[in-house]
This record gives C-alpha cells, sequence and structure tokens, in this order.
C-alpha cells in the first residue's frame, strides 16, 4: 500500500516520538534528552536515548536508531506501511480506502467484533474485581500494594468462579457463542456447551499500541492448574 509523502509527514508530526516510546519503554529526562533501557538488546545501564527535538531514537549500545515508524517496526514487527497504519489510527488521521476482497472485508469485521467482545469482558472483569464475588481478587492485589487508581488505568479485573457468567454476559450484549470462542474467552465442553475460559483469576487485559484490549492474562487464585492462563491475541 502506498501513502502519500504529506500524509505520512503530518502522521509523524502527530505522534511525538517521546509518547510513542514511553507506552514501551521507561523513560527519564536527562537534559534535553530522555534515556532508558533499550528494548533491542539487554543492557543494565540505560543507554537508550529519545530525543524530543529531532524526534529520533538512538541506542549507544546496539546501535538500533531511527523515528517512530522505525521504533515500531522493530519493537513489533511490522512492516513500514504496518506502522503507518498505526500511527495513523493513534493520531486520529482517516487513511486512504484500499480495495479490498469481500473475505478480506470479512476478516476485518470480524477482528472488530473481537476487539468489542474484549472490551465488554474488560468492563465485565473490572466491575466483578469490586464485587462481593471479586473480594479474593482485591485482596490479591492491594496484598500487593497495587492502589486503586493504578488497579483502574490497567483495567485490572476478576474472573468469577461460575462456570459461564462471562458467556451469559456476553450472549446478553449480542455475541454468539462462536465469536465469544473465537476471542479466546471461552470454550466449548464435551456435551457441545460453551463456557468460561477463565475462572477464579485475576485478570491482566493485553492492549496494544492504541490501548484497544487485544487479550487478557489470568492468574489462578489458589491451587488451580494452570497457574497462568493466556487468550489469544
Amino acid at each position: 500500500m502506498y501513502y502519500d509523502e504529506n500524509l505520512i509527514e503530518d502522521i509523524r508530526a502527530r505522534n511525538d516520538i517521546v509518547d510513542v516510546i514511553s507506552q514501551y519503554v521507561h523513560l527519564e529526562k536527562r537534559g534535553a534528552n530522555y534515556f532508558g533501557l533499550c528494548p533491542f538488546h539487554n543492557e543494565k545501564t540505560p543507554s537508550f536515548s529519545v530525543s524530543a527535538n529531532k524526534q529520533i531514537f538512538y541506542c549507544f549500545g546496539c546501535g538500533a536508531g531511527g523515528d517512530a515508524f522505525t521504533f515500531l517496526m522493530k519493537y513489533d514487527n511490522l512492516s513500514y506501511p504496518e506502522a503507518i497504519q498505526v500511527l495513523a489510527q493513534r493520531a486520529g488521521i482517516a487513511l486512504p480506502e484500499e480495495e479490498v476482497s469481500e473475505t478480506a472485508k470479512k476478516a476485518r469485521d470480524h477482528r472488530r467484533i473481537l476487539l468489542d467482545i474484549n472490551k465488554e469482558a474488560a468492563v465485565y472483569y473490572y466491575k466483578m474485581l469490586h464485587s462481593p464475588a471479586g473480594k479474593a481478587g482485591l485482596a490479591y492485589f492491594q496484598k500487593r500494594a497495587l492502589k486503586e487508581e493504578t488497579i483502574r488505568r490497567f483495567g485490572l479485573g476478576y474472573a468469577p468462579i461460575g462456570w459461564d457468567l462471562l458467556t451469559k454476559y456476553l450472549r446478553k450484549k449480542g455475541y454468539t457463542d462462536q465469536e465469544i470462542i473465537d476471542a479466546g474467552l471461552a470454550v466449548h465442553d464435551e456435551k457441545g456447551g460453551t463456557h468460561d475460559k477463565f475462572r477464579n483469576r485475576v485478570m491482566f487485559p493485553i492492549q496494544d499500541v492504541n490501548r484497544k484490549v487485544i487479550g487478557f492474562g489470568g492468574r489462578v487464585l489458589g491451587d488451580g492448574e494452570p497457574k497462568y492462563l493466556n487468550s489469544p491475541e
């Protein structure tokens, strides 16, 4: 997919590189630049530099460098057009529509449905954490000194112990069992029914660069197995 250079420059100008990279790397300001541990090689002393003035990054340890597009391409293994699309969406810039096949349109629409399901599930898990059923989950986070502000910011939640409580909740929202399964939040049982994949677990939403929930990680409370369980991203 080809994008006009003027459009690319507009996208670049509306995505501050410090803000973009800060979503992946903890940065601290030193003089005119920001420094952090390089995400592209192992190091103990920060040698990864980000320049707000020049809108570039450079690692004095491994030599990695470039702009916001380059960073996403390297960090998330994206193609150049994909990096453009991610940053355009982040900046709220509409890209010209490309001609796509009917199959591609269906896949895109299905992907949107799965993202909507994940969003609804994140809201549900957060509400459950603050309900009587989530008392043990909230205690788990509080024991680890997590404040309510942190819990809210990261959307931490709790999957209740019930067999199919989330599935029933999502059905009422209009989603089919197969869509819920495709989102990685439910599974078929031996009798042909559907039940929740995550039960009695503290839940950690996994977000992309645009803060959309693309999956979940869940840690069981108690001695259940497996201790950690992830949904497909």
